[in-house]
């Protein structure tokens, strides 16, 4: 059956919310099962108990669910206790409904868009859960790497299987060599393997060339955070931890939307 455009890409978005909400399942609950001493499988511990109020416990109906309009129509706050609802989960959905959007337009629906929703869909859950936890979990990074170079076997562009092979291996020593270095220097780790093999999915996606640029230019959007993070109030010195995660994904989003800024860096 053949939808008419502009009602196929409204099919498109709404399913991007709703998958949206399944991000923020993840974001919430693979932080919460990798930090828990229960033994219990990742499947199991996503899965259930179904959605719930993380401050009353208790669980939410469909109706609660529904992305975005639920949090605009409880104005933001849980329906039992009234306790504030984190604007993550709206801003998580409507920019997952963006990335199926944005994907449809520039791939129809095709294998490059999946691989594509899936590669800007890891990187939105990282985000959120290196920014709030600063953990980037293997159950995320990894597959990043292993669809990347898939993807550069089905479709080499724009860049082939070897260069994807030679980006992730880069990208991985790039940091971990840095951060050798800074270890000698101070006794601490600047960063975590998380960071390590976060860069080393985007080596594989993106090619070797890419990863300078976006090391530089992430390390600019940190220290532009940490500025306006002191700016609002936030005291900062040289052992408060700040997530590169985020700087990374942020920088890489830059790179990929507006190529001209490589000649800049």
């Amino acid at each position: 059956m053949d939808f008419p455009p502009n009602l196929t890409y409204l099919i498109v978005f709404i399913f991007g919310l709703i998958l949206g909400s399944f991000f923020n399942v993840l974001i919430h609950r693979v932080p919460k099962s990798i930090q828990s001493s229960k033994k219990e499988s990742l499947f199991n511990a996503i899965s259930f108990p179904k959605s719930y109020c993380p401050k009353c416990k208790k669980g939410l109906f469909i109706t609660q669910n529904i992305p975005v309009i639920s949090w605009l129509f409880l104005l933001g706050k849980c329906y039992f206790c009234k306790a504030k609802i984190s604007i993550r989960y709206p801003l998580v959905e409507l920019l997952s409904g963006l990335i199926f959007l944005f994907c449809f337009w520039q791939y129809g629906m095709t294998a490059e868009f999946f691989l594509w929703v899936l590669f800007f869909s890891i990187l939105l859950i990282l985000f959120f859960i290196d920014l709030e936890t600063f953990l980037l979990p293997d159950c995320l990074t990894i597959p990043l790497i292993l669809i990347g170079i898939l993807k550069s076997l089905l479709y080499p562009f724009p860049i082939d299987p070897l260069n994807a092979i030679v980006g992730g291996l880069v990208g991985f020593f790039a940091l971990f060599i840095t951060n050798a270095i800074y270890k000698f220097w101070r006794g601490i780790d600047g960063f975590g393997f998380g960071d390590f093999k976060l860069l080393a999915g985007l080596g594989t996606w993106l090619g070797a060339t890419l990863i300078i640029p976006i090391i530089v230019l992430g390390a600019l959007v940190g220290l532009l955070s940490v500025g306006f993070l002191s700016c609002v109030g936030r005291r900062l010195n040289l052992q408060t931890m700040i997530p590169f995660g985020p700087a990374l994904i942020a920088a890489t989003l830059i790179i990929y939307f507006n190529p001209d800024i490589l000649l800049f860096i």
